[in-house]
């Protein structure tokens, strides 16, 4: 399945106008399918999902193809329409459900979270997303950059959430903005699964 999996994630398109200020990259397909995969053999795609900050809907329409629905939200309605597209060019429009909405005003209650945050190396956005994933679900997914840790277990210790498990990876990040001089480069990010434990 991780293989299909990666195989469908290729066709999902990248952000078409990506605003620096919103910090926006896509998942690479690969990394994606190895959280929807861990996700989904920990039976935690059964339940209500929610992608939070889906961008174009990569973690979403990955969850969705495992048969799971899902809401999908983020607050850029231009990221929004490209998700959309990608969703009905894969076949699982029906699955997925986006809204757009910013991250720390959802209040409703989740099974799941999967999120790839800003890394936020300007601003505390990133950590705004795990505020808003440990208040509302039991588990949460999530892809983020290993150099922010620390800071993610210091502020894990003021939530009822745990770290269960934590994989890094190495992968490399497409030159997404003009200012970018590279075709690309390479960072460690950390494939992060926590647990309301209360």
């Amino acid at each position: 399945m991780k293989n299909h999996l990666r195989q469908k994630l290729t066709k999902v398109k990248d952000f078409e106008n990506p605003k620096v200020s919103l910090e926006q990259y896509i998942t690479p397909p690969g990394l994606a399918a190895d959280l929807i995969f861990f996700a989904y053999m920990n039976q935690d795609l059964s339940g209500d999902v929610l992608d939070l900050g889906t961008g174009t809907g990569i973690l979403a329409v990955g969850a969705a193809l495992t048969g799971s629905k899902v809401e999908a939200v983020d607050k850029d309605e231009e990221a929004l329409d490209t998700a959309r597209k990608n969703a009905e060019d894969i076949g699982v429009s029906e699955k997925v459900s986006f809204e757009q909405e910013e991250a720390s005003k959802i209040s409703r209650d989740f099974d799941t979270v999967l999120m790839n945050p800003p890394f936020s190396q300007h601003s505390n956005e990133g950590m705004s997303f795990w505020a808003t994933a440990t208040s509302i679900s039991k588990k949460v997914y999530s892809v983020s950059p290993t150099s922010n840790r620390e800071g993610i277990k210091k502020f894990l210790q003021n939530t009822n959430h745990k770290i269960i498990d934590l994989e890094k990876f190495k992968i490399e990040l497409p030159s997404t903005y003009g200012f970018h001089t590279k075709e690309g480069h390479k960072t460690e990010v950390d494939l992060i699964l926590t647990e309301d434990t209360q």
